[in-house]
Formats: structure tokens, C-alpha cells, sequence
């Protein structure tokens, strides 16, 4: 896909702009567990925040493509960044767009667009990951609020989020039927953010787990009532495109940067370790890997900017860059030998946040479930 001359400018701009400021300070975030949100500040000053809202509110009207660029680029340079990045500009600014009245549109989204305030979504519980009819926190209406009680698990951004997209079940109809969500503030009474959730990588993101206990959340945040759920998973077609396969494209190419400069400087028997053919071989399927998946993950924020994505053409891309990126991070490990053991290089990080990729937005068993359920309704011809 041939990018635009503004989308590369954006591209570069961004890449050079993570480099400088969040490289030198990303390994520090991951071994303090430390969610760098300072690093939206950074991105906001220079306009890199809001990139597909409205310039009604604040943002800068791209699209879907140019986040996935500011994400890629991020995820190269720091992937807690670029997480943090995509909750705040991913899936609940997207969904108040969609289906948020005029009303919470013009309370939360220029807030979102400068960086300002921060937003997390929270879908999954103890029993309810991908089966979002099973999730039991509950809302009940009484009078002008709705109570909330309940818990919710693996919040990415929550030890840093103002706003949390919160599913919750409105009525006693079974399933997706039931479910609805509101938008919490974090300093309403009765909501609190619950212990930290040690992860294997991505520990600078801040996940958590959220507490309600007769947590009373003003009527006016409904922001989906029972049974719209699917208009709500629609939006979240498009966060799977610019949040989660993006880092893993930025992960995979710094592991591959990094791969090549260590065979270069690395000297065994004599000779530069990027003499061996065999070696340069694994670097070639790394590049034809990466390329593969910036092809159809490009082509599917494109085809969603247009409207005629399909579920299928989400879920190839979401899977392939999730195990692309196992494959890429695994193997420039591999190349670096016990250096890439070590916690002084960056290629175990690499592949420790790279791993959960093909578990957070749907894991990518459910995304082949989807694949195939396409393809056998006759929506998707290979």
C-alpha cells in the first residue's frame, strides 16, 4: 500500500519522536512496572493525540490508518506507550463517537484529544473474557443513578485512566441481551482501582482490577443500554485494527533492528555472525513476516475508514500479527544467543510483550472461530 505523503510524515515524525523521548526510559517502565503516561503529554503537545476524532471535538479527523501508524511507531520505540496510547485513543473515545449522545461526545472527547484526561475499557471479569453475555456486574437503575456492584479483571490503563468504559448487565435477559455500559469517573464514591496485575510483559500499562460496591454512576452515563451490545462489538472491530496488531508490527521491527545490528557487531570464528547464510535467512523470513502482516493489517484499517470491512478481514489481520510477532521476537532472541536472555537487552522484552498479544482482544482461537464462522455463512471468499 503506497501511504500518503501526510501519513508518512506522520509516520517518521512520530518514529523519531518516540525514539528521542520514550526509547532511552522504556526498559525502566517494564521493570518498575511503572505505566509511562507522561509520554501522552509528549504526543498531545505535538498533535499526535485524538487522531480519528472529529476536529468538532477536538481532534485531528484522520483515520483509522493514521492511528495505526502513531501505534506502530510507539510500539517500536516503547510498547507501554503505545498501549496507553490506544486506550486513551482507541476503543471508548471511539465508541462515545459512535453511540454516546451529543451530551457525553462534547463531556469526554476533547478532554481525550489533548491528552487531558485518560480512558480505559473494561469488559472482562473472572468468568466473562471473550463470552461477553456471561459478564454478571450488575447496574441497577434507582432513581437518577445507576448502582453498580460488581468486579472487572485485566483493565489495561487503569492505574493511570479518568474514564472507564464499563460492561455491565442492565437486565435479567440472558446473555448479550442483558448487557449494556456505562462510563465511570474514577473518583466516583463506591468505584475503586484494585491491586496491580503483575503480567509477563507489558508491565508498564497499568492493568488492573476495578471494584464497584454501591458504586452510584449518574443516569445520564448510560452509554449503551441492554441489547445493543453488537453495536458496541462493531467499534470494537475497529480497536482490534489500531491497538493490538499495530504493536505487534512495531514490536516485531525493532526485535528485527535489533537482530541485525547484533549480527553485524557480534564476531564468532573470525568473522561477523551476518556472514552465515543461515542466518541471514532467518532475517529474510522476519522481513517477509513483518511485511505480510503490515499488508493485511494497513489493508484492514483502510477497508474499516471506508466502511466495507468485513469480521473475517479483522480477524486474518489481528491473528497473523499476533503470531507474527511471536515468531519475529522468538527468533531475533534466538539470534542473540544468551544476550537475548539477558534483562540488559531488549530482546527478551521484545518477546515477553509481543506474547499477549494473542490473548488480549480476543484470544486468537475465538478470532479463527470468527474466520471460520465467515466463511461458511459465504461473507468472506478466500
Amino acid at each position: 500500500m503506497e501511504l500518503t505523503e501526510e501519513q508518512r510524515l506522520i509516520r517518521d515524525t512520530v518514529g523519531a519522536l518516540a525514539q528521542d523521548r520514550f526509547a532511552p526510559a522504556a526498559a525502566g517502565a517494564d521493570k518498575e512496572y511503572r505505566p509511562p503516561a507522561e509520554n501522552l503529554k509528549v504526543l498531545a503537545e505535538h498533535g499526535y493525540t485524538g487522531i480519528f476524532l472529529p476536529e468538532t471535538y477536538g481532534g485531528a479527523g484522520l483515520g483509522l490508518l493514521e492511528t495505526v501508524l502513531v501505534v506502530e511507531q510507539l510500539a517500536r520505540s516503547c510498547a507501554n506507550t503505545a498501549m496507553l496510547f490506544s486506550c486513551t485513543d482507541g476503543a471508548t473515545p471511539r465508541a462515545i463517537l459512535h453511540i454516546g449522545s451529543e451530551d457525553i461526545k462534547q463531556r469526554y472527547l476533547p478532554a481525550f484529544a489533548r491528552a487531558e484526561r485518560y480512558a480505559a475499557w473494561s469488559m472482562s471479569e473472572a468468568n466473562a473474557g471473550s463470552d461477553v453475555g456471561n459478564v454478571q456486574a450488575r447496574a441497577v437503575r434507582n432513581g437518577d443513578h445507576y448502582v453498580i456492584n460488581g468486579s472487572k479483571l485485566w483493565c489495561s490503563g487503569a492505574q493511570v485512566a479518568d474514564v472507564f468504559l464499563v460492561l455491565v448487565r442492565l437486565t435479567d435477559e440472558p446473555g448479550m441481551k442483558g448487557v449494556g455500559a456505562v462510563l465511570v469517573e474514577r473518583a466516583t464514591p463506591g468505584f475503586s482501582v484494585g491491586r496491580h496485575l503483575d503480567l509477563l510483559g507489558l508491565r508498564g500499562t497499568g492493568m488492573a482490577e476495578l471494584v464497584f460496591q454501591d458504586c452510584r454512576v449518574p443516569a445520564e452515563n448510560l452509554l449503551l443500554p441492554a441489547g445493543r451490545m453488537r453495536d458496541l462489538l462493531q467499534v470494537l472491530d475497529a480497536d482490534r485494527i489500531i491497538g493490538n496488531p499495530p504493536i505487534c508490527l512495531g514490536l516485531a521491527q525493532a526485535a528485527l533492528a535489533q537482530a541485525v545490528q547484533h549480527l553485524k557487531d557480534r564476531v564468532q570464528f573470525g568473522r561477523p555472525l551476518a556472514d552465515n547464510q543461515g542466518l541471514q535467512w532467518k532475517l529474510a523470513d522476519m522481513a517477509i513476516d513483518i511485511e505480510a502482516a503490515r499488508a493485511l493489517v494497513y489493508e484492514a484499517a483502510v477497508s474499516l475508514d471506508q466502511g466495507r470491512h468485513s469480521v473475517a478481514q479483522v480477524s486474518i489481520a489481528k491473528t497473523y500479527a499476533n503470531e507474527m510477532a511471536v515468531r519475529v521476537t522468538n527468533q531475533a532472541m534466538q539470534l542473540a544467543g544468551a544476550y537475548g536472555l539477558s534483562e540488559e537487552y531488549p530482546f527478551e522484552r521484545y518477546f515477553r510483550d509481543a506474547r499477549g498479544m494473542s490473548i488480549g482482544y480476543g484470544t486468537t482461537e475465538i478470532h479463527r472461530n470468527s474466520i471460520a464462522r465467515e466463511i461458511l455463512k459465504g461473507n468472506y471468499l478466500a
